[in-house]
């Protein structure tokens, strides 16, 4: 395989990821208040929305940084398994929007909490095995995963943990990108 050029691989998946942003916004619509009532109880039923929409942003956010830091030190990507990771991984981003819109429109549910979960248990673990091939074919030996773990178990019993109670599934949906923001030792990755 011709090694590909990191620009091309990084200006895709930086497309990739503007887009998912973008279709997130775009799925915000204007709600009806009261002109004439000012009653702060009239945004109450914004909140589970707006708090989907503000998870979904920065999950897709911290993947993309994360991203940005992978590929940073690449000169190019000699592995064809790397590019089709990247495009697995892509494939959750660009659900995202589609699983945020769902669960936004059918608060309180199960069904579509468990979908959400799923798609971020897919974008997590799929970025996992992707930073594991590039430091692999970079020819790092021991590459560490501990940290790139957390998000994938969190996910996955955010998957099942609607059936026993929706607010326990939003609280394991906060955490993975809450830990994103714990300081990191410098020996801990990406």
């Amino acid at each position: 395989m011709q090694p590909t050029n990191k620009i091309r691989f990084e200006a895709f998946s930086d497309g990739v990821f503007a887009i998912a942003m973008t279709l997130l916004a775009l799925e915000l619509r204007v709600p009806g208040l009261h002109v004439h009532n000012y009653d702060i109880s009239q945004f109450k039923p914004l909140v589970p929305q707006m708090m989907t929409f503000i998870l979904s942003f920065v999950t897709i956010a911290i993947f993309w940084v994360n991203h940005h830091q992978l590929t940073q030190n690449l000169a190019s990507i000699s592995r064809r398994r790397i590019l089709w990771l990247n495009i697995f991984f892509l494939l959750f981003v660009v659900l995202t929007p589609f699983v945020t819109q769902t669960l936004s429109l059918n608060i309180p549910s199960a069904p579509a909490m468990s979908i959400y979960a799923l798609v971020l248990f897919g974008a997590s673990a799929s970025f996992s095995l992707l930073r594991y091939w590039i430091h692999r074919c970079s020819g790092q030996i021991v590459i560490p995963m501990d940290r790139s773990l957390i998000g994938p178990l969190i996910y996955i019993l955010a998957i099942f943990a609607p059936i026993v109670s929706i607010p326990l599934g939003y609280v394991l949906l906060a955490l993975p990108p809450l830990y994103y923001f714990l300081p990191k030792g410098s020996s801990q990755p990406l």
